[in-house]
């Protein structure tokens, strides 16, 4: 249980550095309302860049009737519970008008100076959300991290948590990262567990099904209406949703309410091999609840916008050609250039 509570305080924390401000007015978009066009986004982005500098389009979202009504049902949500809207209705923007990625670079290098996410506003006029790169990244590289973020993070939040031992194949290495390297990421291994001299299948599917334990409250809070409006607000919800769960599971299975789940108390492959049963249980347990409480076309148009980088940057403080990602899931992505010239994922975390 102790690792909901840490999600619930990253949250918590979250709330306190992350820039709001209130809706106001922001229901006045009416359902049918405009939709930014590419040429609008470019020219928007011209008037917030360095002279001279050019424009590639990296990802697209399309806006349609669906997730106008869902932008719309995020704000009214937000503002009946009196919810701070985030970054003045930045990704419900997009869901009601739809939004370009932008890459400005540098003609003369091909290095991209900042990534602009445009969206029309409230009123009708676009919108610019500018993030500089840190650090040399090229645009063949800024396209193929683009891709590659949106491309995992769908994957990462439509596989069950029955399943998640198939993510390990878009890691670097083909596996896992390493827990005692990478403490307190996503689906990361002890090195207590690999001590244990236990079948290397199981290390990787009790990482795997912990990993997915814990990411599920991630995957609940995009079956919220009110996630476009405040990422953090659903993120917390759905982390009550998930210590509640948890502790009913636990209970009707006359185990201790509160009992640990860490994977770092496992002392033998014993001990093991009853956590590996465990989980796929609890796992499939918050799946059947998650598949029940979800409106499919909720969490498509909230995964529509978790999928957008934010920012694509060279990794300052680890070894050459590893790279950053990051989402409005609040979910930071290492990756490390591999032999063949693209790039695999090295650790996933939470922002």
């Amino acid at each position: 249980m102790r690792n909901v509570g840490v999600i619930v305080a990253m949250i918590c924390l979250a709330c306190l550095i992350m820039p709001f401000v209130h809706g106001g007015s922001l229901l006045a978009m009416a359902e049918d309302g405009p939709r930014l066009t590419a040429e609008q986004a470019i020219d928007a982005a011209r008037r917030n860049s360095k002279p001279g500098s050019s424009f590639t389009v990296l990802w697209v979202v399309v806006a349609n009737a669906d997730t106008r009504r869902i932008g719309d049902q995020a704000l009214e949500q937000a503002q009946e519970h009196k919810i701070e809207i985030y970054e003045n209705g930045l990704l419900t923007n997009i869901l009601r008008s739809g939004g370009f990625l932008l890459a400005e670079t540098e003609p003369r290098t091909n290095r991209v100076i900042s990534l602009h996410l445009m969206m029309l506003g409230s009123d009708g006029v676009p919108k610019d959300s500018r993030e500089a790169c840190d650090g040399v990244v090229k645009l063949a590289d800024a396209e193929k991290l683009v891709k590659d973020t949106a491309e995992f993070v769908e994957q990462l939040y439509s596989t069950p948590s029955t399943a998640d031992s198939s993510l390990a194949s878009g890691y670097y290495g083909g596996t896992f990262p390493d827990g005692d390297q990478f403490p307190g990421t996503l689906f990361a291994i002890p090195n207590s567990l690999r001590k244990l001299g236990a079948n290397s299948n199981e290390v990787r599917e009790t990482a795997a099904l912990y990993g997915g334990y814990r990411f599920w409250v991630w995957r609940y809070a995009l079956s919220m209406p009110v996630y476009a409006a405040s990422p953090v607000e659903a993120l917390k919800a759905a982390s009550e949703k998930g210590y509640a769960m948890t502790e009913e599971f636990l209970r009707s299975n006359h185990m201790d309410p509160g009992r640990d789940l860490d994977l770092e108390n496992i002392r033998s492959k014993t001990q093991l091999q009853e956590r590996i049963a465990l989980l796929k249980r609890l796992d499939k347990f918050l799946e059947e609840a998650l598949k029940n409480d979800s409106d499919p076309t909720i969490v498509r148009a909230n995964l529509s916008i978790v999928m957008i980088p934010l920012g694509v940057d060279v990794d300052l403080n680890r070894d050459e050609g590893q790279y950053v990602t990051s989402t409005p899931s609040m979910l930071v992505f290492i990756w490390n250039r591999i032999a063949t010239g693209g790039f695999a994922v090295k650790t996933i975390s939470g922002g």
